[in-house]
């Protein structure tokens, strides 16, 4: 029997949807799907998702459709649910509509960003929407053909764009985002951007360059930010993160240096006890706060501030 613990599942993932890879070839199924009367559809306006008054996004079907404009790339397959293969569908209101005023369950709810959002939908309602947000966010920036400039067109559910004109396939892309605590001893680092909230602090991050590993990059960017020199780095954890879209790559680095040396990027940064940062998770510190309990630092710091020192 394994000794592996169980997966741990962050927000933004662990989406119930099948992904229907073996379908999205087959136009005459994708259509299918998308004329079911069972088939939902989660819309998104200016990126944000509609909240009832029960914490739960929207969902439109049929007939509500017809009364919305709606932008490209049209209707994306998300995927489909349960034993039933209810189809679920993301599609983006052109941004020049009234969604305040025409949207059919107006009354109901009210559009929120999906920051705003997250703290209220359940783990799979989260995982389901923030890859909504990060697909559609993906077409609205990636319209036209890197290859040629020609207006490029969704296709396959939604899981790509094609060019019309030099017949180039573009795909969504994920970047690789390493976010870390530099440990020495009892302490870690952590730091704070300029119009962050009062007095929140959470682990470092950037994007891993061209020609990096992960370990590399974390060096880099923990020297780059702070001045401190990176020994032995662990990986701990992983979280699909749609602000647009990213991976953030969770690791927990041995500093072999203690004196800060700041760059522009920190307004500040400095050592905090796993007795701060637990009471700072706890919302009890005197003055430190936690980031945002859906982030991947928040579950960073967690796993960090609850091991054996």
């Amino acid at each position: 029997m394994s000794n592996t613990p169980p997966h741990k599942v962050l927000p933004f993932a662990g989406s119930p949807l099948d992904r229907c890879e073996n379908l999205r070839r087959d136009a005459a199924a994708m259509r299918t799907l998308q004329d079911s009367d069972r088939a939902l559809f989660l819309p998104l306006w200016h990126g944000q998702v509609f909240m009832l008054s029960d914490g739960t996004p929207a969902l439109l079907q049929g007939m509500a459709l017809d009364t919305l404009s709606i932008a490209d790339p049209g209707p994306i397959l998300l995927g489909t649910q349960g034993k039933t293969k209810q189809p679920w569908f993301a599609i983006a209101l052109d941004e020049m509509v009234d969604a305040d005023a025409d949207f059919p369950l107006g009354g109901l709810g009210e559009w929120m960003d999906l920051r705003a959002a997250a703290p209220l939908l359940s783990t799979a309602d989260l995982a389901i929407v923030g890859r909504a947000s990060a697909l559609l966010g993906w077409h609205n920036r990636h319209r036209f053909c890197a290859n040629c400039g020609t207006l490029t067109g969704a296709a396959e559910g939604g899981i790509k764009r094609e060019c019309p004109d030099c017949g180039t396939e573009h795909f969504p892309r994920t970047d690789p985002v390493v976010i870390m605590l530099a440990v020495r001893g009892d302490q870690c680092l952590m730091g704070r951007q300029a119009g962050w909230p009062d007095n929140t602090y959470s682990a470092l991050a950037g994007f891993v360059e061209q020609g990096e590993s992960l370990e590399e990059a974390c060096a880099r960017e923990v020297g780059e930010e702070a001045g401190i020199t990176i020994g032995a780095v662990r990986y701990v954890l992983s979280q699909p993160w749609p602000f647009p879209s990213s991976l953030m790559i969770g690791l927990i680095a041995d500093a072999l240096s203690e004196e800060i040396t700041l760059d522009d990027e920190l307004e500040d940064a400095r050592w905090f006890s796993r007795t701060d940062v637990r009471a700072m998770l706890a919302s009890s510190h005197e003055r430190f706060r936690a980031p945002m309990n859906f982030s991947a630092a928040y579950h960073l710091l967690n796993e960090w501030a609850n091991e054996e020192a």
